[in-house]
């Protein structure tokens, strides 16, 4: 326990303090490299508007010779501007053309574009803004840098320059730059690790002496060595030591609480003890039943008619105590299981198809879906047909009417689950547990006993498996889990 410390809190304190390195070096690369990325894409921009603004004027100056008729239109001045754009060295031409007010290319530096109209929104833009207009595009031969500028005179257009500049460079420069950053955070890194690292020797130094003290604890009696006996510190170490001997405290709630775990055990037994008590007292109690039965029987049919409702009453009763005395002697019989292996899916089926007869009275409606597959179960299946169809009785009766009640087969966890949800008013906040005790209802006098519930929690737990309820109005499901058995190895 003392290695498993000092261990666990130098292996955090590396941890942190490698995440804060690493996250240091990655945020500051991060930011630098996008600053700078944007930096060249300004750079990019600035150069490409430099060599639009500077050949605009003598563009314009040959269109409008052009309409005055100074020059023929044929001459090829336009392309001879369109072809020193696209030799200009410091920046990688694409494409570059220039268009009339209309969008109609005047010159263009793939001659197959000649006398093609552009409507596309940055040739727009650039007519109706006057002004420069750039952005970013892809083309199938990589991005370019789009950039379009309107030929203007006093405010009158005759028409727009459109250059493509290739980003190739501007991306070689950026891996470039990703490259060094890289190498310098990695350095950084490992740097900061080792810093780090040292630091943390020093700090474990008081821990093992920490740790000697720890030594000296009573493992019989789990008393710690009183603080007083050692140096005593205000610091991360003397809270780790108060810690410590908090953990001792808990140990010996531990052992309580396991004190009681075996006091709840020898109540099961004794619980199980209970169990065939009532069997004998219920087969005790099924002759004088019967005898009343028949006696029961016989009167109905010779007494006067106005004393007819008075045998149904006690008819009634019977049939009550002997519906209790059946609950009882299931409870007592609970404590055996008859396992067989049968498949989910079949299992699910026979399951559903006995529910959907028995909940045929109510009036609701039955809903089935398993996702569970064909998986192998080692269960009595007699008694698990008795707590689903137990629970899908249960939800049926507490169901408004109209409502849905769901039998739900899944895997989870290696757990074969069956879910019953009904629409219910729900079980009161804080009952989720006592509802499974014996002898305890939520029904009016008179309409459940409080067994069955019991019987269906002890059958589950049998199969080593759990019982769980949670509820709230209108929506209250019934979880079982049921650990999956491996094959056995026949080998």
């Amino acid at each position: 326990m003392r290695k498993g410390i000092s261990f666990g809190l130098k292996a955090k304190f590396m941890l942190v303090s490698t995440f804060l390195v690493a996250l240091t070096s990655i945020t500051w690369g991060g930011w630098f490299w996008l600053n700078e990325s944007e930096h060249l894409m300004e750079r990019l921009e600035a150069n490409g508007r430099l060599l639009l603004d500077s050949i605009q004027p003598p563009i314009i100056d040959a269109i409008l010779y052009e309409r005055l008729g100074v020059v023929e239109e044929n001459a090829g001045l336009l392309d001879n501007f369109i072809e020193q754009i696209v030799e200009n060295r410091e920046l990688q031409v694409v494409y570059a053309f220039i268009t009339d007010t209309n969008g109609k290319v005047l010159a263009h530096s793939d001659y197959r574009e000649f006398g093609k109209t552009y409507r596309d929104p940055l040739t727009t833009a650039a007519l109706r803004r006057h002004e420069f207009y750039g952005h970013t595009a892809r083309l199938p031969s990589g991005e370019i840098y789009d950039m379009a500028m309107p030929l203007q005179v006093a405010g009158k257009s005759w028409g727009a320059l459109r250059v493509g500049v290739s980003l190739a460079q501007v991306e070689k420069e950026k891996e470039l730059m990703a490259r060094e950053i890289i190498m310098f955070s990695v350095l950084f890194f490992l740097i900061g690790n080792v810093v780090f690292y040292v630091v943390g020797l020093t700090m474990s130094r008081p821990l093992l002496k920490l740790s000697q003290a720890m030594s000296e604890v009573n493992h019989h009696s789990l008393d710690a060595v009183p603080l007083s006996q050692h140096m005593h510190r205000n610091d991360e170490i003397g809270k780790l030591q108060q810690s410590f001997s908090e953990m001792l405290q808990r140990l010996k709630k531990a052992e309580q609480e396991r004190q009681v775990a075996l006091a709840r055990l020898m109540q099961n037994e004794k619980m199980a003890t209970v169990g065939k008590l009532v069997a004998g007292v219920a087969h005790e109690i099924n002759n004088p039943l019967m005898v009343m039965s028949t006696s029961l029987f016989h009167l109905e049919k010779k007494v006067q008619p106005e004393l007819v409702k008075y045998i149904s009453h006690h008819k009634e009763g019977v049939q009550r105590i002997e519906g209790i005395v059946r609950q009882l002697t299931d409870f007592s019989r609970a404590g055996s299981l008859d396992l067989q292996r049968v498949t989910s899916d079949r299992f699910f089926e026979e399951a559903a198809g006995f529910a959907t007869l028995a909940i045929k009275k109510f009036p609701v409606r039955f809903q089935s879906s398993n996702s569970a597959g064909a998986t192998l179960l080692l269960i009595d299946k007699g008694k698990m047909h008795q707590v689903v169809l137990n629970l899908l009785l249960n939800a049926a009766d507490a169901s408004p009417e109209g409502g849905v009640v769901q039998l739900l087969a899944y895997l989870e966890d290696g757990n074969y689950c069956l879910a019953v949800h009904d629409q219910g008013a729900g079980v009161n906040p804080g009952d989720e547990e006592q509802i499974f005790e014996l002898f305890y209802t939520t029904k009016p006098g008179g309409e459940g006993s409080g067994i069955g519930l019991a019987i269906s929690k002890s059958i589950v737990e049998m199969h080593r498996g759990k019982i769980t309820c949670e509820s709230r109005p209108g929506d209250t499901t019934f979880l079982i889990r049921i650990p999956l058995q491996k094959e056995p190895d026949h080998g």
